[in-house]
């Protein structure tokens, strides 16, 4: 047996990822120009809860005092069709926005996992290059306690309203493996410090917040699954798992942009660029241009989707699924087990709350269909085995996702399903 949630706490966490798309995807006849709209949405898919940006370097300067307004731009001007369903921009005052999320969480009784990937993805979509420099600049090693600070003030400020109880739990920081810290990997390659650096200031920044507030957990999420990299001092045991990462990376990027003879301006000379780019798509310049200030990791990724032929892309995936479908639910059945054992050693509730195939285009349907679903059922059967506290359906399933309009039957059954194993009603 898994260790027992806080009992003010839902025993069971069926979890909505808003990620950044909350704040980015906020103008007027997008996913989240209405919060209390998407609340009530959520409630009826069945989640209890949700994780999402705390924008702490948008809603605090680096000194701690309230930036106020800031200015947003889009993930990549004039593109975004396939990638994002939300145009971007405007001005929001950040802190002024949590602390409406967290009224609405209160209001409709949902818990709220904050964290941030300012330090990952989504702090090139500041528009204000000078805020991004700002952040930016805070020194590898001093960026987890300056985050937890920053946490400090924004939990401060939610307990003098009173709103700190729906929180589920916070993090300090998504995927510092993979993100600009020390021994991190912004681009997915390694950075001269030992795992142990990352790990004990990642110590010191959850040391600092426990201590600020025990009354509210602190967990550290991964996904390379070294758990050297883990903190001793985590209050919550949290792997994510891209059990499509084959399909992606050792099929898909190597017939198409990682492969050898891919040439950006000739890219039809590829058989499968012929058969699922769309013939009038975009040139890799007139892209690349408008793209500069995301991470490079996910430029070619970008184009791709943003010219992909979704049916044809479908079909694509539907060929390879039977050969895939197989070695993703061995990926999901010994990852599960194995985090359910190290999180029984450091006696810590589990939770799964990112992950699934891989970042998908976003209008491809085949995450819908019944084979990409049975193998999300299998997903929610080992968290229910390994008595996970938290668990999320889908690869990503927020307002902004093709799943939530889609199939909320699927979703609000499992998530049913899932919270049922815990004793919930």
């Amino acid at each position: 047996m898994m260790p027992a949630a806080p009992r003010h706490l839902p025993p069971r966490l069926s979890i909505s990822c808003w990620i950044w798309s909350w704040i980015s995807g906020a103008m007027p006849g997008e996913p989240y120009d209405d919060l209390d709209r998407c609340m009530r949405q959520l409630k009826d898919r069945g989640f209890n809860s949700l994780r999402a940006e705390a924008g702490l370097n948008w809603a605090f300067r680096l000194d701690g005092t309230p930036r106020g307004e800031v200015e947003f731009c889009p993930w990549i001007a004039g593109h975004g069709w396939n990638t994002c369903n939300f145009r971007g921009g405007g001005r929001h005052d950040v802190l002024q926005r949590v602390i409406r999320l967290m009224e609405l969480a209160r209001r409709h009784d949902v818990f709220v996992i904050l964290t941030s990937w300012e330090y990952q993805d989504s702090t090139w979509l500041v528009a204000d290059p000078a805020i991004r420099r700002e952040v930016l600049a805070v020194p590898l090693a001093d960026r987890f306690l300056h985050l937890a600070r920053q946490f400090d003030r924004l939990l401060n400020i939610l307990k003098q309203r009173d709103l700190h109880r729906h929180l589920a739990f916070i993090e300090v920081h998504n995927e510092p493996d993979v993100s600009e810290f020390p021994a991190g990997a912004g681009t997915f390659r390694n950075v001269d410090s030992p795992v142990s650096e990352n790990r004990r200031l990642h110590e010191e920044a959850i040391a600092f917040l426990r201590s600020r507030h025990p009354d509210i957990m602190v967990s550290a999420d991964f996904t390379r699954h070294d758990y050297a990299y883990v903190p001793g001092n985590a209050q919550v045991f949290d792997q994510h798992i891209y059990a499509g990462w084959e399909l992606y990376w050792k099929t898909l990027y190597p017939q198409t942009i990682h492969h050898s003879q891919f040439d950006p301006h000739d890219p039809l000379a590829l058989p499968a660029m012929r058969e699922i780019l769309r013939p009038d798509f975009t040139p890799w310049d007139d892209f690349m241009e408008p793209a500069r200030n995301v991470r490079e990791f996910w430029r070619p990724i970008m184009w791709l989707y943003e010219n992909l032929d979704n049916d044809a892309w479908d079909r694509w995936v539907a060929r390879q699924f039977p050969a895939q479908s197989g070695r993703m639910v061995e990926t999901f059945e010994s990852r599960f087990a194995e985090d359910a054992a190290e999180a029984g050693r450091r006696g810590l509730p589990l939770v799964f709350d990112e992950g699934g195939f891989w970042y998908p285009p976003r209008l491809s349907r085949f995450e819908l269909s019944p084979p990409a679903l049975a193998v999300m059922d299998k997903a929610c059967d080992l968290a229910i085995a390994h008595g996970y506290w938290g668990f999320m359906p889908g690869t990503y399933c927020g307002p902004h996702d093709i799943l939530w309009q889609a199939d909320p039957d699927w979703l609000r059954k499992t998530n049913e399903r899932f919270q049922r194993s815990g004793g919930a009603a």
